[in-house]
C-alpha cells in the first residue's frame, strides 16, 4: 500500500532528522573537543554523544521490552531491566566498555535469583538476549565515541573533561582521565556512512532490479539483488569516509583525524577501508534481517512508533547496531 502524502511527508522529516544528528555527531567529535594543553572545556563533543547514544540505548531496552511482553518477562524483572538501561553511561564513564560486560553478567546474575524465587526460568533466555541484543551491541557506539589512546601517543590527543571526570577522580577509579585519540570521529563516521548507504542501495536497487527473494520467511521485500546493491552502497559510503578524513583532510586538521595519523602503510589503510565497507555492508544487512526476524516472532510490525513512519529506535538503528559491533573490532587492533 502506499504512503499517502502526509506519510511520506513524515518519513522525509525523520529521516532528515536522522540524518542531521548522526552528523552533528562526527562533527562534535572532530569540532568540540579538549585539547590536552589546551583550555579545559566542561562539556566535550564526547560527552554530548554519550549522552545521546546512552538515551538510545534507554529507548531501544524499553522497546525490547514491549516487543518481548509480559508474557515472556513479567513485571517482577522490570525494575532490573530499567537499572540496566540506565545504568549503562555512568558504568562506561567509570569503568569503560570492560565494565558494562561485567555489570550485563551481574544483572544477568540477579535476574537468575530473581527466577528462582519467582518460578521464571522461561524468562531468563529473554533477559539475556535483551542484554546483548540491543544492550551490549548499542554499547559499542559508546566505545567508538570514546575509545582511549593506548599507544604512545603525545600529539593530538584529547580528554574528556566532564561530569564524570571528576566523579572518577572522587571515586579514584582507572579512568579519572581518558587520553583519546581524533579516530573516534572517523569510527563513526565508518559506521554511520556504511550502515547509510548500504540501507539506500539496498532499497533502490532492489525496488529497480529485485527479482530473487533473499529471506523470504523473516523479510518478504528483500531480495538477492538489493544485497548486492547494498554491499556496493557499503563500498561507496566507506570511500567517501576515506575521501574526507585521508585523503582529502578536509577538516584541516592535518591527517591526525584519519588512519594516516596511525603511521599506518597506504595498502593498510586502503585495507582496512575496503574490508568496513564490505563486511560492515553485510553486518548492516544482518543486523536488519534480525530485527525482522525478532519482530515476527513476536508478531509486531515495528518496535514502537516513535518515529512515526520510521518506526522506533531499533527499527532505524538494527542495522548500525551489527555494523558498530563489527568495526569496534576493526578499532580494537588500531587504537
Amino acid at each position: 500500500m502506499a504512503l499517502n502524502k502526509k506519510s511520506l511527508l513524515n518519513r522525509v522529516l525523520v529521516g532528515i532528522a536522522i540524518f542531521i544528528v548522526m552528523l552533528g555527531m562526527i562533527l562534535l567529535n572532530i569540532f568540540f573537543t579538549n585539547y590536552v594543553g589546551g583550555e579545559d572545556t566542561f562539556v566535550s563533543g564526547r560527552a554530548i554523544n554519550s549522552v545521546i547514544i546512552s538515551v538510545l540505548i534507554l529507548l531501544s531496552v524499553i522497546e525490547m521490552r514491549r516487543a518481548l511482553g509480559k508474557d515472556r518477562i513479567p513485571d517482577c524483572f522490570s525494575w532490573l531491566l530499567w537499572l540496566y538501561a540506565i545504568g549503562i553511561m555512568p558504568v562506561y564513564s567509570l569503568f569503560g566498555f570492560m565494565g558494562i560486560l561485567f555489570f550485563s553478567l551481574i544483572v544477568f546474575i540477579v535476574a537468575v535469583l530473581t527466577a528462582m524465587f519467582r518460578n521464571r526460568a522461561d524468562s531468563l533466555i529473554y533477559i539475556a538476549f535483551m542484554l546483548v541484543y540491543p544492550g551490549l551491541f548499542m554499547s559499542t557506539l559508546l566505545y567508538l565515541n570514546r575509545a582511549e589512546a593506548t599507544g604512545n601517543y603525545t600529539q593530538y590527543l584529547y580528554i574528556e573533561n566532564d561530569i564524570w571526570v571528576y566523579l572518577n577522580e572522587l571515586l579514584g577509579t582507572k579512568h579519572s582521565v581518558s587520553y583519546l585519540l581524533p579516530l573516534n570521529a572517523l569510527a563513526l563516521a565508518l559506521v554511520f556512512s556504511v550502515s547509510t548507504f548500504t540501507d539506500t542501495f539496498a532499497y533502490f536497487v532492489g525496488g529497480l532490479f529485485g527479482k530473487h527473494k533473499l529471506c523470504p520467511d523473516i523479510s518478504p521485500k528483500k531480495t538477492v539483488e538489493g544485497a548486492i546493491g547494498g554491499v556496493f552502497g557499503g563500498l561507496v559510503g566507506s570511500a567517501i569516509v576515506y575521501l574526507i578524513f585521508d585523503y582529502s583532510q578536509l577538516f584541516g586538521y592535518g591527517e591526525q583525524f584519519g588512519l594516516s595519523f596511525m603511521g599506518l602503510k597506504w595498502y593498510y589503510v586502503m585495507l582496512t577501508y575496503l574490508l568496513i565497507g564490505l563486511l560492515g555492508s553485510a553486518a548492516t544487512q544482518i543486523g536488519d534481517l534480525l530485527a525482522s526476524m525478532v519482530k515476527r516472532y513476536c508478531g509486531i510490525k515495528d518496535y514502537s512508533r516513535l518515529l512515526g513512519e520510521h518506526g522506533g529506535i531499533i527499527d532505524r538503528l538494527d542495522g548500525i547496531m551489527l555494523n558498530s559491533v563489527l568495526v569496534s573490532f576493526v578499532f580494537m587492533f588500531i587504537l
